[in-house]
């Protein structure tokens, strides 16, 4: 005889691996939410944690604000004392040059055969005026002050004769330029 077998063992079979398989997916599925909402947890703290250290940050760099002004205000003051600092010195060294000039000037000018009337100085420029008893002296005197390690380049600019308590005198003007190196070092110029 033929059996037959009324139960539905392959629909039973079919339903029981479709359920299987919703249940591996929809496990599939839970593990992966699980997953992505742990990551994403994780991912937020970690910006939370983030932005806490920039706030931090930033409330400890405005904190050195005050003091980078300070810093600032500071190099400035420096900056304007090496300015003063600089101007005392070139006012120390430029205190002396007078003194030397006139000290040189005096040095190459003869005591009896010429007098100095004027003596301006404007900047690295002398210029002078004064009676010589004749040409000659005038020339030696431009010799001497050729010579002279403080003053350079002596130069005539005017020369004529002048009457000086009834006698012939030779008035001059000249110009002269200062050796300012030599004068600021304060080198003592020989005697002439």
């Amino acid at each position: 005889m033929i059996l037959i077998n009324l139960l539905p063992v392959r629909r039973l079979k079919k339903r029981a691996k479709t359920r299987t398989e919703v249940f591996v997916v929809g496990s599939a599925f839970v593990v992966l939410c699980t997953v992505l909402l742990g990551a994403t947890f994780l991912m937020s703290m970690n910006v939370k944690q983030t932005i806490n250290e920039v706030t931090r940050l930033e409330a400890k760099k405005k904190s050195y604000d005050s003091t980078l002004r300070e810093i600032k205000r500071l190099e400035k003051q420096k900056e304007q004392l090496f300015v003063k600092i600089e101007a005392i010195k070139k006012l120390k060294s430029q205190s002396q040059v007078s003194v030397h000039l006139l000290d040189e000037i005096a040095k190459v000018t003869p005591a009896n055969s010429l007098w100095l009337n004027s003596l301006k100085q404007a900047g690295t420029t002398i210029s002078l005026d004064g009676v010589a008893l004749d040409n000659t002296t005038v020339a030696e005197y431009m010799k001497k002050i050729e010579a002279s390690p403080f003053l350079q380049a002596p130069i005539l600019v005017n020369s004529s004769q002048k009457v000086v308590a009834t006698r012939n005198l030779q008035a001059f003007s000249m110009t002269m330029g200062v050796v300012v190196g030599s004068v600021a070092d304060g080198k003592e110029g020989g005697t002439k």
